[in-house]
This record gives structure tokens, sequence and C-alpha cells, in this order.
């Protein structure tokens, strides 16, 4: 008796599948797993089980607190956890394993700190042009954050500085030289013009506050410079050493991580893993 192309593949089917199962018993896994006839791919029959295999899973936050004692409940000596300075984030990972015993990577916790409301407003202020309204009320409703100074360093009361913004003269000044002689003529202009308050302006200020919940307080120093080329005078207060602040706190991040996780012997690194 002939038989047509699609008998014979079943045939050859159910044999590979009868041998593939034969090998996967004699292997003794702690998944159990098959091999279907389709494509004599191997599925998974954990989402069948009562419960699953092993723990693992990811866990976010943005609570530094929070990630720290799930770390400490979760994580050991096969754990790493990875920070990254710029983002200001962390990742555990808790079955990492070893190079001679190397773990799946799948059970992890995420940290993500957020910007306080104070770093965010001060952040949106540094370089940009601000109209002198704009600038009083920002110092006047942070007056708790800021100290200002004059150009000797000398501290300035809040509210002299404020008033100081608030008023502002323009002085503007032409000075022209001519000169002739034999055999050519030479002209030259000098214009300067000057702002400045009775009350002093301040020369720049001091922003003090937690830039990420879980981190320590630190001090924002500005210079404030006045542009005088409109038809009003704008303000701009730029943050001095702002990039080298940034890798202050991403430090102290991971120093603090390194302090907590010490005793539960996690390793903590400054970069990225990707399994």
């Amino acid at each position: 008796m002939l038989m047509d192309q699609s008998a014979i593949k079943e045939i050859k089917e159910s044999q590979t599948t009868a041998e593939l199962a034969a090998t996967i018993g004699s292997a003794n896994l702690d998944m159990p797993i098959m091999a279907a006839p389709e494509g004599f791919k191997i599925h998974s029959l954990e989402k069948y089980l009562p419960g699953r295999n092993r723990y693992r899973g990811l866990m976010e936050t943005v609570a530094l607190e929070d990630f720290t004692s799930y770390c400490l409940e979760f994580g050991g000596a096969e754990s790493a956890c990875f920070v990254d300075p710029q983002r200001m984030t962390a990742r555990s990972v808790f079955n990492l394993g070893s190079v001679l015993e190397p773990g799946h990577a799948d059970f992890i916790a995420k940290l993500s700190l957020i910007q306080t409301a104070e770093l965010k407003a001060l952040l949106q202020l540094n370089g940009d042009r601000c109209k002198q309204k704009y600038m009083a009320e920002f110092m006047e409703d942070h007056t708790d954050n800021i100290t200002c100074y004059s150009s000797d360093g000398e501290t300035i009361p809040n509210s002299k500085a404020v008033a100081a913004i608030r008023r502002l003269t323009i002085e503007s000044s032409r000075k022209e030289e001519h000169e002739t002689q034999d055999f050519n003529t030479s002209r030259s202009a000098l214009e300067k013009i000057e702002a400045r308050s009775d009350e002093g302006l301040p020369a720049g200020f001091r922003f003090e506050c937690t830039p990420y919940n879980g981190l320590d307080s630190r001090s924002f120093d500005l210079r404030l410079s006045i542009l005088t080329g409109g038809d009003a005078p704008t303000l701009t207060a730029r943050i001095k050493r702002l990039e080298a602040t940034q890798e202050d706190m991403g430090k102290e991040l991971q120093e603090k991580l390194a302090n907590v996780f010490k005793p539960a012997k996690i390793n903590t690194y400054i970069g990225s893993f990707a399994a």
C-alpha cells in the first residue's frame, strides 16, 4: 500500500516527538517541558502548574528606602546593583549568579529617583532669560532656600535683593573720539550701558535644597547676570559647575547603596548590565 507525503510526514514527526520526549525525560529538568510536533519547538508547561517554577520578576519604585529594603530581603552574594549616575537610577539583579554558575538574571529591582519640586524649579530657571518680575517672584517663592550675596561675597538680605531686582536703573553714556591727520582721519565711539539699583544688586545667590528624596541636602551656587540689549532688562541665573554637581549626586547615590548593601554582600557598581 502506497502512502502519501502527509502520512509519511506525520509518522516522522511522531517518531521524532517520542525521541525528544525520552531525551527530555532522562534529563531530570527542574522545569517541566515537552516537545510539540509543530516545528518541534520546546514548550514550557509552567503556566499549567499550581505555582511558578522559580521566583522572578521586576520590581520598580521611586523610593530609595523601599528599594533598599526589597534588595536586602531578596539579595545576597549572587546579586549585584548597577547605578546610572546620569539618570539617577539603580538596578539590582538578584539571580545574577557567578561565572561558574550563572543565573537567569531575570529577578530584578529598579530604582528611579525623582527630582524634588525645588530642584525642578531651579533647573527650569537655570540659563533662562527672565523678566524682572519673574526673577523677583522666584526669589520670593523660594526665600527659605536662597541666600543672596554681593560681588564681595557678603550676604545680602533676601528682601533687599528682591527690591533691587524689582527696581533697576539703566544708565547709558556714549563717548566719541575724532582724529585728523594729513593723510587720514579716524573716528571711534564707545558706548557704555550700566544696570544698577539703589538697593544694591546681588552678584548671585546660593540655593539649598534636597535634590532627590533620600539624598542629602545640597547647595547650588548661581551667578546672576543682567542683559540690557532689549527694550527692558532681562536677568539670567546660571548654576556654577552643574555637571560636576550632577556627578557628585550620582556618586552619593552609589555610596549610599554600597554602605547599605555591604552586610548583605551585594556588590555595587557604576554602570549598567544586560544579560
